[in-house]
């Protein structure tokens, strides 16, 4: 089995869509850390967009972060306030209310477990 890395950062970049989809899962053997995300409002036009952003795990279904939380034209909208540790295979899930007019960039810290 290869070693994991102690540390090991990674940026997910998304645009987003009116599905529901899963962005990032935590892998096995590490810990998982959610540092910030930061979702914008990439449209041309002057109108506010909707997002959701959610915390997924097998055993308890779906928990909603932030549920249609509005992004302004020219704006952004940070979906969690602090750091965020996953256990192995959560997963974090996102939508919008139109197709590509939103986007995420999302930077997580991965600590291999000891």
């Amino acid at each position: 089995m290869a070693a994991v890395a102690l540390n090991t950062f990674k940026t997910i970049r998304y645009n987003l869509t009116d599905s529901t989809v899963g962005i990032y899962t935590a892998p096995i053997g590490v810990a998982s850390i959610i540092i910030s995300a930061q979702v914008a409002n990439v449209s041309t036009g002057t109108t506010t967009y909707l997002t959701t952003f959610s915390h997924y795990r097998a055993s308890g279904g779906t928990f909603d972060l932030i549920k249609d939380g509005p992004v302004p034209a020219n704006d952004a909208l940070l979906p969690i306030g602090s750091r965020l540790v996953l256990e192995t295979d959560d997963e974090i899930r996102i939508s919008a209310n139109e197709n590509n007019v939103l986007s995420i960039v999302m930077s997580v810290l991965e600590t291999a477990k000891g």
